[in-house]
């Protein structure tokens, strides 16, 4: 596969798994779950303090879409082959797994709720709710980007 076809089909696939992600954060707000947990709204004001905050609230939304879209697409991409799993779904779930673990010893503490949000004050139900949020990116992220894959490598099943 070129690299520029492996970068679209990550693009896409990155996409897709923020449609997904950002559809769970919409059923999650409209239903009211954990409404005291707002990782989002945090990283916000991390990000303001990093580049003040005049350039916030540009920041706010476009990083999220070019982090998932692009970057984390992307590394997903080039190690795509060598993620210790057969299939897109496995793939997927070591991939969310793996992103859980990272944001639970690294982001969400560096955001001030401690390893796995466990100082939010809500037990363990944050750290679930990110769970949910990574598997709807990574398995979406995953399930597209094989599926792109095969139709480039197998095109009589396109």
């Amino acid at each position: 596969m070129t690299t520029l076809l492996k970068l679209r089909n990550a693009m896409i696939a990155g996409s897709c798994g923020s449609a997904a992600q950002s559809g769970l954060v919409a059923v999650r707000r409209a239903f009211g779950i954990l409404p005291s947990f707002q990782p989002y709204d945090d990283l916000q004001r991390l990000l303001a303090e990093f580049v003040g905050p005049a350039w916030a609230p540009a920041l706010s939304w476009l990083l999220p879409m070019v982090s998932a879209a692009m970057i984390w697409s992307s590394i997903f991409a080039w190690t795509y082959d060598r993620i210790p799993a057969t299939g897109a779904l496995r793939k997927g779930v070591v991939v969310t797994g793996f992103a859980w673990v990272v944001t639970g010893f690294i982001l969400l503490p560096l955001l001030g709720h401690g390893l796995f949000a466990i100082g939010a004050g809500a037990g363990g139900w944050p750290a679930l709710l990110m769970l949910a949020m990574l598997a709807a990116y990574c398995l979406t992220l995953s399930l597209v980007y094989a599926r792109l894959k095969r139709d480039r490598n197998d095109p009589v099943r396109s």
